[in-house]
């Protein structure tokens, strides 16, 4: 985990997510006819891999744990939504040094997204930003920061059950700056795994 989020490139990463999306969006014209808008409430729950630092090493250390949460989403156009995320995780690692660590924080998500129907599919696409509130911390973890804001990306995969959609999701985030108050570059970035239960008065594919 800590060698695959090192070795990307922040920037690099999302430039290339923001031309993903103004090309999706490009597209959103084409097919308006007869469109309601439409809300989505939606449950959100998965397993998170996150690097986080720990006091007086230079180098990250690997984190996991689950998190859970709840969204709001708004297409006001067939293909282009807006969603708003309220999230809780609590990550933890056993360390040779002090044992057993953990932090936990809410995190608030305000993200684009383009949805790309496949048949009865789709795929979305997800970019946006967030701010995170650390509630708890062990000492030796570098949280010094009450609020945290970052980039996040991700991808879904929908299948539509009934009138409910079940969705397979994958996520990236990054802080934009560092956890700690007295020492830059020590962000944390993470990776979240999960599932997504959602209902929507939209017409099925």
């Amino acid at each position: 985990m800590r060698a695959f989020t090192g070795g990307l490139k922040r920037p690099l990463l999302f430039v290339f997510g923001l031309f993903v999306f103004g090309s999706l969006v490009a597209q959103n014209n084409l097919a308006q006819d007869s469109f309601k808008s439409y809300s989505e409430l939606g449950a959100r729950g998965g397993y998170s891999l996150a690097s986080s630092y720990i006091v007086d090493r230079n180098a990250s250390e690997d984190f996991s744990g689950p998190y859970i949460g709840g969204r709001f989403v708004f297409f006001g156009e067939k293909y282009l939504g807006l969603m708003a995320e309220v999230n809780y995780s609590r990550l933890q690692r056993s360390d040779a040094e002090y044992g057993s660590l953990a932090y936990s924080y809410f995190q608030v998500p305000f993200m684009t997204k383009v949805r790309v129907p496949i048949r009865q599919t789709a795929v979305v696409f997800n970019l946006g930003s967030y701010v995170q509130f650390v509630s708890e911390s062990s000492a030796p973890v570098v949280n010094e920061r009450s609020a945290l804001f970052g980039l996040a990306g991700g991808l879904e995969f929908v299948v539509p059950i009934g009138t409910w959609d079940l969705a397979l999701e994958g996520r990236y985030a990054n802080n934009l700056h560092s956890n700690s108050t007295r020492i830059d570059n020590l962000w944390t970035t993470w990776m979240e795994f999960g599932l997504i239960f959602s209902w929507s008065a939209r017409e099925k594919n």
